[in-house]
């Protein structure tokens, strides 16, 4: 039977542009700086636009009424405009591309850190996806969508202010041409999303299935599946093509609307100027200059039309990592105090599992499990108490100290935390082990895979994922990773899962020979200190 392409997950909806940005900023503050520094070009811009206008038409009114007449400070003034208008726009796009580098690097680092704190968000491979050309387009769509956004904003209501000081006739004509533009831009724009989310969630669908297959080609040949495999991959590739060319289609039609009320708003405007002209109602300067004002309030519109399509990348990717970053992070700073810490559980309610109320008290270097069916709630409880998420309610004392109101940088140095399923980033053991981290030499290196029993060369090559080992020797090598750092703090889920007796008992020598506060999320029985049954729990207390 032929295997499907992984179909893509729910899309989490583009929101307003206003909004957009205010989250971001939220995650990565320069993004204000961007903000600002787009809202002054654009401004120097529009001034120097209208200074433009009135200049050029004060020459040609002249050189129409008085030919021989004197016009060099206008001249002046119109080329000293040109030169600003021209520098503004040149350097609005680079210096906020500037300005929007580090936020690139801002997110990724972020969204990396998450990543590997959490695990990915959906696949692996969609989480690259999102970490490089997802971050990439966040990047451009700052320094490019931001400052046309913005001038679309500002530039229109100076220039129509002008307008109405000047010549109300004509600020009403093009202020009831720029009203209609949200009924065209609602259509249009609602037609948009859609088909840029869905662009966005077509590509993180074939890197995922790209991904999948290239990781599983040796199989797949080996029961003559490539074939289906490398049909499947063509359907995503070709899904991505409609999506795109649906995504351009809107972008063609936007762009025709909007060059279409323009200029029809230009001649409509152009009509009016001429009847009051001929019927003397209208100078000839003040009438040119509105003529050459009228496109340039629709001209910020277009340009914006076009980099927000051309910004479409961008904007599903922001709303995706947005979904994961915006959430408020712990602003605890007080110290870590250094020694095996005591943990104490006051009224905890796991986040996600509000069944069972947890008071408890790990004495410092004390071992203890925590036992329960599966859906227990376990694993969330020890996710709390490693500060990788908040209780609903209820209080994590460490030493005394409210949890929350630790320094999470120096909390997680200090302990070690394994999760059921552990990532094993690294080319070889050694980069396996050291996740970086170049202090760790392999002299501790090979103490800690002697203790957990493995004898394995610091320099062989592991694979993707640590695949060239077993289940078992992955899991007592995520565990090496965990002593190797000779934590304060050992937060273990499940250690033993997937183990032979022999192995399992090695992984509970490790344990018990700690001198770490451990507390341990188990199913199988352990001598402990205390032991934490969430099966014998109530809400409302033990």
């Amino acid at each position: 039977m032929r295997t499907s392409a992984p179909s893509a997950s729910r899309p989490v909806r583009p929101e307003r542009p206003s909004a957009l940005l205010a989250r971001l900023a939220r995650v990565a503050p320069l993004v204000r700086r961007a903000l600002v520094a787009a809202v002054a070009f654009g401004v120097l811009s529009t001034a120097a636009i209208v200074v433009q206008a009135v200049a050029l038409a004060a020459i040609l009114a002249s050189l129409f009424h008085h030919p021989r007449a004197g016009f060099g400070a206008d001249v002046i003034v119109f080329a000293a405009a040109t030169a600003v208008r021209a520098l503004a726009g040149a350097l609005a796009e680079p210096v906020t591309s500037t300005i929007a580098r580090p936020v690139r690097r801002t997110l990724r680092r972020r969204a990396m850190d998450l990543a590997l704190r959490d695990g990915p968000f959906g696949t692996v491979d969609a989480t690259v996806q999102l970490c490089t050309r997802g971050v990439d387009a966040i990047e451009g769509y700052v320094s490019k969508y931001v400052p046309s956004l913005t001038l679309a904003t500002l530039a229109p209501v100076i220039l129509l202010v002008w307008l109405a000081l000047h010549d109300v006739w004509s600020a009403v004509i093009v202020l009831a041409s720029v009203a209609l533009l949200p009924v065209f831009m609602v259509l249009l724009g609602l037609a948009a999303r859609d088909q840029m989310d869905e662009r966005w969630r077509e590509q993180q669908r074939l890197a995922g299935y790209f991904g999948d297959v290239v990781r599983g080609m040796t199989v797949l040949k080996s029961f003559n599946r490539s074939s289906d495999a490398l049909a499947n991959l063509d359907e995503v590739g070709a899904a991505l093509e409609r999506t795109t060319m649906a995504t351009l289609r809107v972008a063609f039609l936007s762009g025709f609307a909007l060059e279409l009320l323009s200029s029809l708003a230009t001649a409509l405007v152009a009509l009016v100027l001429g009847l009051r002209l001929l019927n003397g109602t209208l100078g000839l300067n003040v009438a040119l200059a509105v003529l050459l004002l009228t496109p340039e309030v629709f001209l910020p519109l277009r340009r914006s039309a076009a980099q927000y399509h051309a910004s479409s990348d961008g904007i599903a990717a922001a709303s995706d990592l947005l979904a994961h970053l915006d959430r408020p992070e712990r602003s605890g700073t007080a110290s870590v105090a250094d020694g095996a810490p005591e943990i104490e559980l006051r009224d905890v309610v796991a986040a996600r599992r509000g069944a069972s109320v947890v008071n408890a008290h790990c004495r410092a270097g004390d071992l203890t499990t925590i036992t329960g069916p599966s859906g227990s709630g376990k694993t969330t409880l020890l996710r709390i108490i490693a500060g990788l998420e908040p209780p609903t309610s209820g209080l994590v004392l460490v030493d005394g100290a409210d949890l929350s109101t630790l320094s999470l940088e120096q909390w997680r140095r200090r302990i070690a935390w394994l999760p059921q399923e552990p990532t094993l980033p690294g080319a070889t053991v050694r980069e396996a082990l050291q996740l970086g981290d170049t202090s760790i030499d392999d002299g501790r290196i090979t103490e800690a895979l002697a203790q957990v029993g493995l004898d394995l060369v610091l320099d062989r090559p592991l694979g993707e994922g640590a695949r060239e080992l077993s289940a078992g020797q992955r899991r007592r090598l995520a565990l090496a990773r965990c002593v190797v750092r000779r934590p304060l703090l050992m937060v273990l889920d499940e250690p033993t899962a997937h183990l032979d007796d022999d192995s399992a008992r090695i992984v509970e020598q490790v344990i018990s020979s700690s001198t770490a506060t451990r507390i341990v999320a188990t199913h199988r029985p352990m001598a402990a200190n205390h032991s934490i049954d969430l099966a014998a729990l109530v809400r409302g207390g033990d």
